[in-house]
């Protein structure tokens, strides 16, 4: 079957109802275009997916056997190692990548994914920033290639995604700590408006109730994203009256943080207090005593990641052309030193 003849310049001026030389101006970056003029240029060449670069347009023959790759942000040692798991089994696969890191900017993640688009890359996965850009949604829901969320989801968006089950995560963490003997337990958290941080204090805590424990809900910091945020959150739950006895962060960032405020106010872990956190960064197994974490299934996510993408690739169709494929894995407990049952 002969590949679809590629859309030409001609065609997003009709759809935009502009000049082509305002579609030229826009997509080359080469003139001043107004707002309105550039948001509809740019709709109509999502929408066919028009590739202004001269190498995109020569591949009549179909495949450019290129996948994009979108990353919210590679300082995160997890998202580093799913960048490596994803790029070698492309790799393993024929396909290139083509990585980017949108360092959690929206607006830099909209222009990667307008280059990929460019590039015509057969395929795009996106680890999605925490927060989206205007028409976010509707240029994914029209991609012109397959297209895959990992890690994050994005609410509303009919597009398949791979993640971790982030409630049965934190219920993890609430069973080991409770049988541990631990009541008074503390949380550091992103954005409950966010759905991964806010699942994992629906398990933490729905965990904790069905053994009879109520979660403190002073004892919860929120809104925390980096680890100097972590670690002045960690300073407030040390100096309570009343201090916990165990504290889950949810993060890399937030559980370096914990642990340099835990070192600044001189306590010993777990004699003082019992750390436990999420993901399996490098340093983990060798801090003393090594860091107990409730640790994401990279390489399965990276392994399901791909074979769904290539599957709909072959297909020649996105997921939001049938029924979107949404996949959880379970996350795994690694116990280490950090945690240790209570006093009495």
């Amino acid at each position: 079957m002969p590949a679809a003849p590629l859309p030409t310049i001609h065609e997003v001026a009709r759809l935009a109802g502009v000049s082509v030389a305002t579609v030229s101006k826009t997509l080359n970056r080469s003139g001043k275009v107004s707002e309105l003029l550039q948001a509809r240029v740019n709709a109509a060449a999502r929408k066919l997916g028009y590739a202004p670069h001269a190498s995109a347009r020569s591949l009549r023959s179909g495949a450019t056997r290129i996948l994009g790759l979108l990353v919210a942000d590679l300082a995160n040692p997890y998202f580093l190692r799913l960048v490596e798991s994803i790029e070698r089994l492309s790799s393993a696969a024929g396909y290139s990548v083509i990585l980017c890191n949108s360092a959690e900017d929206p607006e830099r993640e909209e222009r990667h994914l307008a280059m990929l688009l460019s590039q015509r890359a057969d395929g795009v996965i996106i680890i999605p920033t925490r927060r989206g850009w205007s028409g976010r949604q509707a240029a994914l829901a029209d991609l012109p290639m397959p297209g895959i969320l990992v890690d994050r989801r994005i609410e509303g968006l009919e597009l398949d995604s791979v993640t971790t089950d982030n409630v049965a995560l934190g219920r993890l963490a609430a069973e080991h700590l409770d049988d541990l003997g631990h009541r008074r337990i503390a949380v550091i958290m992103g954005s409950p408006e966010h759905q991964i941080a806010r699942h994992r204090l629906d398990g933490l805590r729905s965990g904790l109730a069905s053994r009879g424990t109520t979660l403190d809900e002073r004892l919860i910091e929120k809104d925390n994203f980096s680890e100097a945020a972590g670690h002045a959150a960690a300073m407030r739950l040390l100096r309570h009256a009343q201090r916990p006895t165990a504290i889950f962060a949810t993060n890399n960032h937030l559980s370096l943080g914990l642990l340099r405020a835990i070192a600044e106010r001189g306590l010993s872990i777990p004699d003082d207090l019992s750390v436990i956190a999420v993901d399996e960064p490098p340093w983990a197994g060798l801090v003393r005593p090594g860091m107990t974490i409730v640790t994401q299934p990279s390489e399965a996510i990276a392994q399901t990641t791909i074979s769904t993408l290539l599957s709909r690739v072959s297909e020649g169709r996105s997921g939001v052309e049938g029924e979107a494929r949404s996949i959880q894995l379970q996350p795994a407990l690694v116990v280490r030193g950090s945690t240790a049952a209570i006093r009495t």
